[in-house]
């Protein structure tokens, strides 16, 4: 489902533009005072606050990667490139919050990250805020 410019919440903001945020980087964004992870995986464009729950570290700092699926024992299931299993790591704690939604691994019911829209408009990469 498509959602146009009226639908949208927020006001526009331009937080990069393609060009400057190249597959693998993660960066900070300030908007209006706050800090924001910008993150490219893999050509996939993610929005996290920067601010990881547990005790405030940047998470513009944090690896991403996959991680260890459930799994029956002695088997062992790697999420790898997975889309919808990728995490970015808290750089201090190694608490882990997926991508898509913000929340973490170990904890998705309590702890959890706050996630936005990414979009690329032209060479811009924008969100919704």
């Amino acid at each position: 489902m498509t959602i146009d410019r009226a639908q949208r919440r927020g006001t526009r903001r331009v937080l990069s533009t393609l060009e400057e945020l190249p597959p693998g980087t993660n960066t900070e964004v300030t908007v209006e005072g706050r800090s924001y992870a910008l993150i490219n995986d893999q050509g996939r464009l993610h929005l996290v606050r920067n601010v990881c729950p547990h005790h405030g570290a940047p998470l513009c700092f944090g690896r991403v990667q996959g991680y260890m699926l459930p799994s029956e024992p002695h088997t062992y299931d790697y999420s790898g490139d997975d889309a919808d299993h990728r995490v970015v790591i808290c750089p201090w704690h190694g608490y882990k919050f997926r991508l898509t939604d913000g929340r973490a691994v170990s904890d998705p019911d309590r702890m959890r990250v706050r996630s936005y829209e990414v979009l690329v408009e032209g060479d811009d990469v924008v969100a919704y805020l």
